[in-house]
């Protein structure tokens, strides 16, 4: 005979299970440290992409004005300007991706916890049926 209370609990481990579930269960085994740590490398090298990216674009769109700009500026003062530009947008964007990465964790943590609890009350049924049926 089927058990409905098994069914439901093993439907909800199943769906905390699959999709988005899965990748959140594989967040959470990672200790909260390791994983901003590894969220800021990635931040590192996508804002890098990105500010070059950004600065390509709006050096081609400002063509002419930044044409007679760089024959008219000294190289070393562009070249400070840019490195105090992108370390601002570095320092704010990982601050962000930091936010991000523990608000993520946070929540992919409890996920998991909900997750083990669907699971112990899986197991102590299963258990308290293989009691009642040795007695």
């Amino acid at each position: 005979m089927i058990n409905q209370d098994r069914v439901r609990e093993m439907t909800r481990l199943s769906i905390l299970e699959s999709g988005v579930g899965e990748r959140e269960l594989k967040i959470s085994t990672y200790r909260r440290s390791d994983y901003v740590i590894f969220e800021m490398v990635k931040g590192f090298f996508f804002g890098t992409i990105c500010f070059c990216t950004v600065l390509l674009l709006w050096g081609c769109s400002r063509w002419d004005i930044f044409n007679q700009w760089l024959s008219d500026i000294h190289y070393g003062t562009l070249l400070k300007q840019l490195l105090i530009f992108y370390g601002i947008f570095m320092a704010v964007y990982l601050v962000i991706c930091v936010a991000v990465a523990i608000h993520r964790h946070k929540v992919c943590r409890e996920r998991r916890n909900l997750y083990l609890h669907f699971l112990h009350r899986l197991n102590k049924s299963y258990l308290a049926e293989e009691k009642a049926g040795e007695e």
